[in-house]
């Protein structure tokens, strides 16, 4: 139904703020009230708590922050998330170190490259990558 991926909708705050999305307390909507506030520390947690959940549910291998938001202060974001994932790591058993948490690489045109290549990969009958 095309809503995979929606990782800013995933509810961290059962009470939170209301979203556009019509839930309350998603990832979206709480990492962005602390921006405006200008707290970029607790954005940064509150996207790495919804990145170790996403860690915790698919076992990936890198997270790669990017977008506007993460943009205006790639280096506090890295380092915000890289802690939540530290911290998930030792509190897992079956996870030695932490996740790495990298910049997405072409920054918005990768997303837009990623997108484009899922849709025009089967049409020239290549792998998806």
């Amino acid at each position: 139904r095309t809503g995979a991926g929606e990782f800013g909708h995933q509810v961290l705050a059962l009470d939170g703020p209301l979203c556009s999305c019509g839930n309350r307390g998603c990832v979206e909507v709480l990492c962005l009230t602390a921006v405006a506030r200008g707290d970029i520390a607790e954005a940064a947690r509150v996207l790495g708590v919804g990145a170790a959940n996403l860690v915790g549910l698919l076992d990936i291998d890198a997270v790669l922050l990017g977008g506007r938001t993460v943009d205006s202060a790639p280096g506090a974001f890295v380092r915000g998330v890289g802690a939540v994932l530290a911290a998930h790591a030792l509190r897992s058993s079956d996870q030695d170190t932490p996740v790495p948490v990298l910049i997405a690489p072409n920054g918005m045109r990768g997303i837009a490259e990623g997108a484009a290549q899922l849709l025009l990969a089967p049409l020239f009958n290549r792998p998806e990558h």
